[in-house]
């Protein structure tokens, strides 16, 4: 694929480069949804999906062929090779400049298309999710055996047959057809739509993404928007935050694409459709054929459509010889996958009709809390760990005794770093303290104290959503970015 026009940044012109490591974005998304909610657009012509590259797959449950209405999931994922990128754009995209190897995927997402209808469900992945590499042979003819590695060492060990094998075993959803993206086309895809809209509770800045945006509702393009959905650092949970974060930015752009000030318009329209076509490679059953009548299928998708959510996780742990790794809610992750394989939507839970709680910036989901009993209260640790549970918190081992007695209120305890963490889990509890310990880590201690009554329910504000909600509930792209 030739690379797209020239982009200009400050003190840098360069053309934009096929792909480009650590922009770990939201575009598998972007290209994986947008390619098929715009299905009215591609339907009326081939030049488009002649743009597509394919590559071959083993071991795909292929299906999209013309006039079927079969069910479908789509694994999509972001490559972060740097190739073709020198220093002077790495450094003027804030992207570091040293030779990762292999090229990774930061970002990977289920895409499921209901049978007959034109309900999109997308599922976000954790990188760092605990999973078993099934055995493979490199291209190299060297054979290797099934091990634990975080989900995204299966595409940088084994390339895209050993990702999609790895996914169906942890997921035991099958995959029909393969997506991977390339960044090159994502400033255009931007830039087409006239910037993308997004809505900040709180001003956001980080130097080492370059991200310097002010609160309040706001239209992005280029080197900001990259830099907005890169970013990891600009709130405590790091990449689940950073995943929420691209969820809503690509809601954003499935919104703004399907809008009538898109599709209306012949020369916006083609400019985006060029550069989402131009970043997308596709396995060999989503020829042209499938995927116009993909299209012409998923013609009457609108944004309130396509739903969005995160895999259920369990507090984070340590594996030897792995690192820190996420293990999903086996429960409420098994509940998730069995709604796509029985193609069942999900479904957005109804917003509160009564007053919220306070707000928070970090959903009780994304928090794990600690818990000791401050008191001479037999119960009240065990009882409020309880309470936080029920809350949406992770609750970290069961409830012990506290060194020493406390006096009446609960202290919130919390690493500097953790901040916004640490003020949820105050938010949640009615008249605690907050106590600053620097070098705590990431998990918040709450030590309860005698005047505890229980939680109070929180209005999770992050990035604009007023639900209050885990980490995992779903919201639409039509939902307002606001609320």
């Amino acid at each position: 694929m030739a690379n797209g026009p020239r982009t200009t940044l400050p003190g840098v012109s360069f053309a934009a480069p096929r792909k480009r490591r650590g922009l770990r974005v939201a575009a598998a998304a972007v290209s994986g949804v947008v390619l098929l909610t715009c299905g009215a657009a591609w339907a009326g012509t081939t030049r488009y999906v002649g743009q597509v590259a394919h590559i071959s797959i083993p071991g795909l449950t292929t299906t999209g062929d013309s006039g079927s209405s079969d069910p479908m999931t789509i694994l999509v994922v972001a490559s972060d090779s740097r190739a073709g990128l020198t220093p002077a754009e790495a450094n003027s995209l804030h992207l570091g400049t040293a030779n990762y190897g292999a090229p990774r995927t930061d970002t990977m997402m289920l895409v499921h298309i209901g049978a007959g209808t034109s309900a999109v469900t997308v599922v976000s992945l954790p990188r760092d999710t605990l999973a078993t590499i099934p055995a493979f042979t490199d291209a190299q003819g060297k054979h290797h055996e099934a091990h634990q590695a975080k989900l995204n060492a299966a595409y940088a060990e084994g390339g895209p047959a050993t990702m999609v094998a790895a996914v169906e075993s942890l997921t035991g959803v099958t995959i029909n057809h393969y997506l991977e993206i390339n960044f090159n086309g994502f400033l255009r895809m931007v830039d087409a739509l006239g910037g993308v809209e997004v809505c900040l509770v709180k001003p956001l800045e980080d130097h080492k993404s370059g991200l310097n945006l002010p609160a309040g509702r706001q239209t992005i393009s280029g080197p900001q928007a990259l830099a907005y959905v890169r970013a990891r650092y600009v709130d405590p949970t790091a990449d689940l935050g950073r995943m929420h974060r691209q969820q809503r930015f690509v809601a954003s752009i499935v919104k703004q694409a399907t809008s009538a000030g898109t599709l209306l318009n012949p020369l916006r329209l083609d400019a985006f459709l060029s550069a989402v076509a131009g970043s997308v490679t596709a396995d060999s059953g989503l020829g042209k054929d499938q995927l116009l009548a993909l299209a012409d299928r998923l013609k009457g998708t609108n944004p309130g459509d396509v739903a969005f959510t995160t895999v259920p996780l369990l507090p984070a742990r340590t594996i030897h010889g792995v690192g820190s790794v996420l293990v999903w809610d086996p429960v409420a992750a098994q509940r998730l996958f069995t709604a796509i394989r029985t193609d069942t939507p999900i479904v957005a839970p109804a917003r509160p009709t009564t007053s919220a709680g306070p707000a928070v910036t970090v959903a009780p989901g994304s928090v794990t809390v600690e818990v000791f009993n401050g008191t001479s209260r037999r119960g009240l640790g065990t009882k409020a760990a309880g309470d936080l549970a029920a809350a949406g918190f992770a609750v970290s081992g069961r409830a012990s005794n506290a060194p020493s007695p406390i006096g009446a209120a609960t202290v919130v305890s919390y690493d500097p770093r953790f901040d916004q963490s640490a003020h949820t889990v105050s938010a949640a509890i009615p008249g605690s303290a907050l106590v600053a310990v620097t070098g705590l880590g990431r998990t918040i201690q709450v030590t309860v104290g005698t005047s505890y009554q229980g939680t109070q329910t929180v209005t999770y504000a992050g990035g604009g959503s007023a639900r209050p909600t885990s980490s995992t509930q779903p919201r639409t792209a039509a939902d307002d970015l606001c609320s």
